[in-house]
Formats: structure tokens, C-alpha cells, sequence
């Protein structure tokens, strides 16, 4: 009998490391298989090179070399005190201290500050070498080809403008913010640039309501169009109807005319 008991337990020991065996090598076997698959790699990407150090220098892109200065490339013309004040700023511009002039009364001491380009409207950048696009030929590109992403092509959003080309302007809702928004103020470019504030507002308010009162008219003039084609087709129908209606009552008057009278009895 004990022997008898013993034996299924011995048996269920067995079986139970079997399976955990075959477990086992099942995860094994689908490891090894999921590491060589193609295209697969078990190595960490890592980065040789850390993405800030990656993009181009800031000094090194807005470095200026201005004729008759001593000091090479430089990225403040304002801090070469030998170059001449017509040659700062390359000629966009002039040099403005950091720090507001105290009054004539005041006892402080003078602050002395750093000075930069304070550029011209038409130009932008530390030494105000870069020309603002204009916002007057973005706001009439905006008004006449705003639907198709003419403006967004000037001002270099070329994946906008392509959205704005397959909507139609957002179906007329963004065409139409897009006038009010390039013409109110200065938008920003593709380059993080402002665009030159050559619109007076009362011109852009004067424009702008124009511009509404046009679309607007030739909204309404549309619509009445289309109102009285709509009457003038029910009218047709309602025409082509009673004369159906007249020939049917006339031709089963013609037929009870037609029909023998019946004799009294």
C-alpha cells in the first residue's frame, strides 16, 4: 500500500519538472528566434554626439566681419569702439545702450552697460543684416490668393500652404483669418522673423472692411441667384403640371361626349 501511494506522487513530481523544462525551453527557443530575426538589433542606440552640440553654432552663423574693424569676426559691431558708427550695425541700424540714461538731476552713478543693434524696420538680426519679408505683400497675397496658400508660401510655412491649397482656404473660414491676422500685425516667418510692419492700421481696417463688404455682396448676389432659379424652376413645374392636368380633363370630356345616350324605357 505504500508503495502504492508513493508511486503517484513520485509520478506528479516528475511530470511537474517535465513541464517546467519543456517552459523552459520553449522560452528559450522563442528568445533565440525573436534575436536573430532581421532587422532586429539587441544593441542600445546612443548618441555620439549630444543634439544641442549637433546644430549650427549660434556665434558662428551670426558672426559679422565689417570693413575697417580690427577685432575679425565679431558678433556686436556695437563693442568695437574704432569702427566707424556709418559701418555698425552693417548700415541697418544703430547701436543703442542696454540700460535707459538716468536723468540730468539724478545723483546715481552712470551705468555702464553693453550696447546692440536697434535695427531699421525693413531689417532684423543681431547686426541687422537679414531683410524682413513685407507684411503689405504677405496681407495682399492673403486677401487675393489667401485660398490657395499663396500667403503661406510667401512667409515660408510650405506644409501649411499645401493644406491650406487642398482645403480651399479651410473651406473660406481660414482664408479669412488668415486677412485679419497677417493684416493686424506682424507674423512671424518660417525663420522666426517678424515681417516688416509696412501696413498702417487704418489702412488694414480700411482694406479689411472693404474686402468683407465685396464678399459679402457677392455672396448675397449668389444667393438671390440661386433663389430665383429655384422659383423659376418650381414655376415650370407647376406650368408643365396644370397643362397635363388640362389635356387629361379635355380629353375625358371628348370621350363622355362621344358616348350614346341611353334610351328610356
Amino acid at each position: 500500500m505504500q508503495q502504492s501511494n508513493g508511486r503517484p506522487a513520485t509520478d506528479q513530481a516528475s511530470v511537474g519538472r517535465l513541464q517546467k523544462s519543456l517552459h523552459g525551453s520553449c522560452f528559450g527557443v522563442l528568445a533565440v528566434a525573436a534575436g536573430s530575426l532581421q532587422g532586429c538589433s539587441l544593441d542600445i542606440p546612443r548618441h555620439s554626439v549630444g543634439n544641442w552640440q549637433a546644430q549650427e553654432n549660434y556665434l558662428e552663423q551670426y558672426k559679422v566681419s565689417p570693413p575697417g574693424s580690427h577685432q575679425g569676426p565679431i558678433l556686436n559691431s556695437c563693442t568695437d569702439i574704432g569702427l566707424d558708427p556709418s559701418l555698425m550695425c552693417t548700415g541697418h541700424g544703430r547701436c543703442k545702450d542696454w540700460f535707459d540714461p538716468l536723468p540730468l538731476d539724478s545723483k546715481r552713478p552712470a551705468r555702464l552697460g553693453p550696447s546692440f543693434c536697434e535695427c531699421d524696420r525693413d531689417w532684423t538680426g543681431p547686426e541687422c543684416d537679414i531683410q524682413r519679408k513685407s507684411q503689405f505683400t504677405a496681407f495682399v497675397l492673403s486677401m487675393f490668393f489667401g485660398m490657395f496658400g499663396a500667403d503661406m508660401f510667401y512667409l515660408g510655412w510650405f506644409g501649411l500652404g499645401v493644406a491650406k491649397l487642398c482645403t480651399l482656404g479651410g473651406l473660406g473660414v481660414w482664408w479669412i483669418f488668415d486677412v485679419a491676422r497677417i493684416g493686424s500685425s506682424p507674423v512671424s516667418t518660417v525663420d522666426s522673423f517678424r515681417v516688416a510692419a509696412d501696413v498702417e492700421h487704418w489702412a488694414f481696417v480700411l482694406c479689411f472692411l472693404s474686402f468683407t463688404a465685396v464678399l459679402a455682396f457677392g455672396l448675397s448676389i449668389w444667393s438671390i441667384n440661386r433663389e430665383r432659379v429655384k422659383k423659376a424652376r418650381e414655376i415650370l413645374i407647376l406650368r408643365a403640371e396644370s397643362q397635363v392636368s388640362a389635356v387629361s380633363y379635355g380629353s375625358m370630356m371628348s370621350s363622355w361626349g362621344q358616348q350614346p345616350l341611353m334610351k328610356q324605357p
